[in-house]
């Protein structure tokens, strides 16, 4: 079996633009409306709450417990990650709470259920009234969402070069971070 090629003269490709229509001749583009905004390819399973509840509360107290100081009968005992399985069970937490930041700007994520109610009412907002305030200010979110991202990361680092001091600050880096979307969002209207 022959193979043919089919080889196209340039000459045919350039004949008085019979073929290629030469940029003056292009016809004007149509006249559009204004573009839909694209939707998002993500699509939200968990609420806010659950997030909280499963992945950046466990998360962050792993971190804020990883380094400590505690008087005993046998005076103060220093606790910090020792081992490789040790760093690497804390670092798995940072990741997790660092990807939990993320998982809280994906948009269309809801607070919380229909159903659900605040814990502490009188003292917190409702779901329904964090859910308003969130999509009012949804820059301040982000930017609570990213702070929390980014004291996970100095986690990250400290936890990569073993240093036990660094972690200590990173964990009030990560609850400062945490505390500053709480009394934008959830209970703004504390006393101080």
């Amino acid at each position: 079996m022959k193979t043919r090629i089919w080889i196209v003269p340039v000459a045919l490709l350039v004949l008085g633009g019979s073929l290629i229509a030469h940029p003056a001749q292009q016809p004007a583009p149509r006249p559009t409306t204004a573009a839909a905004p694209a939707q998002s390819a993500f699509k939200p399973i968990a609420t806010v709450r659950e997030v909280m509840d499963h992945i950046i509360i466990p998360s962050s107290e792993v971190l804020f417990n990883a380094v400590t100081s505690v008087a005993g009968p046998n005076g103060v005992e220093d606790k910090a990650p020792s081992t490789d399985e040790d760093w690497a069970a804390v670092r798995k937490q940072a990741i997790l709470l660092a990807e939990g930041g993320n998982l809280l700007m994906v948009p269309g994520r809801h607070i919380a259920g229909p159903a659900d109610k605040s814990n502490n009412p009188g003292s917190e907002l409702e779901p329904a009234q964090i859910e308003a305030l969130v999509a009012k200010n949804r820059a301040a979110w982000t930017k609570a969402a990213q702070g929390m991202i980014e004291s996970s990361l100095l986690a990250i680092k400290a936890i990569d070069a073993r240093n036990p001091e660094e972690l200590s600050n990173a964990g009030g880096d990560i609850d400062a971070a945490c505390e500053s979307c709480h009394v934008t969002f959830w209970y703004p209207n504390e006393k101080k």
